[in-house]
């Protein structure tokens, strides 16, 4: 069983569909305060639809692999519990939720109330060596790899459907113990070059945007519009390209970024991108200008976009 804090739309499209593909594994769900996923989910008997949406057409698929739904305001000890007797435990709580606190001390709570089995506790947010950073809140008390996830998932209308883009992506550093066979996974000794390409090209970019498409609701808008997107394109090859592992190909990635924004059928809003601005920037942005500093360049298109992000 594996247990998953943080009941949202990113989970369902993403995690749960390596799980689903990899079969023979369950999740426990467990939202924090809201209600509504949780219940749709079981009043449906823990069935939904994912809908890869391409600019041209759509691909549905029915997911069944979480089969248990709680939400920890109302019932923290079974949380403690679930997390006590799981195989594994993968979380989605958001930037801002990485201090203590909230879903983090039932997870302090369900390790600590384990017999000697050993747990691994995936992170899969957007926090950089996200693992590393687990282990620094809660302890040496289990296997914390590092991970980078990928996958747009805009804000669902209906709890029981989930819009995503087509493409997917998901490494994770090489871990013990037991773990689903997930088809497509790249497992590596260490996920920081592709964690940093991804938070600075792909979560970066999303940042500029968000501050500076002051008349566009939706990342497909936004780049869409000529002055945007040769602002964002010097912004990734003067700025943010040069920090990055270039074994990895970057510009390459780069440009296939750019067409996955540019798909007019994924309503990703800008709003929903701006939030937690502070956080956002510190993770995405800093480090990379801190580089440039470092190497003796003034990051002046970053600055642009801090500035206008935190006004």
């Amino acid at each position: 069983m594996i247990v998953h804090l943080g009941l949202g739309a990113f989970h369902r499209a993403h995690q749960a569909v390596y799980t689903q593909d990899a079969g023979g594994w369950e999740i426990c769900g467990v939202a924090y305060r809201s209600h509504a996923t949780a219940d749709a989910l079981r009043a449906n008997g823990h069935r939904y639809t994912v809908i890869s949406r391409g600019p041209h057409e759509d691909q549905a698929r029915e997911i069944t692999c979480i089969t248990e739904t709680l939400v920890a305001a109302d019932d923290p000890d079974a949380v403690v519990e679930r997390i006590a007797a799981a195989d594994l435990v993968t979380l989605t709580i958001t930037e801002a939720a990485y201090e203590p606190g909230g879903m983090l001390d039932l997870l302090a709570r369900g390790i600590a109330a384990r017999d000697d089995a050993p747990l691994t506790v995936i992170s899969c947010d957007n926090v950089p060596r996200n693992g590393d950073v687990l282990r620094g809140l809660l302890g040496d008390v289990a296997a914390f790899p590092s991970t980078m996830v990928d996958r747009i998932v805009p804000p669902p209308e209906d709890p029981l459907t989930v819009i995503a883009e087509p493409f997917s992506q998901w490494v994770i550093e090489d871990f013990p113990g037991p773990r689903p066979a997930w088809p497509g996974v790249t497992i590596v000794d260490d996920s920081t070059p592709y964690e940093t390409m991804k938070l600075r090209l792909l979560n970066g970019t999303h940042t500029a945007l968000a501050a500076l498409a002051t008349h566009h609701a939706t990342v497909a808008e936004a780049i869409a519009d000529p002055e945007l997107e040769q602002f964002v394109r010097r912004l990734l090859d003067e700025e943010l390209i040069p920090t990055v592992d270039q074994d990895l190909d970057p510009h390459g990635y780069a440009e296939h970024m750019l067409e996955r924004f540019r798909n007019p059928r994924i309503e990703h809003p800008l709003s929903q991108i701006a939030t937690n601005a502070e956080h956002k920037v510190a993770q995405r942005l800093l480090p990379a200008a801190e580089e440039l500093r470092a190497a003796g360049r003034e990051p002046v298109l970053i600055n642009e976009v801090v500035r206008r992000a935190l006004r």
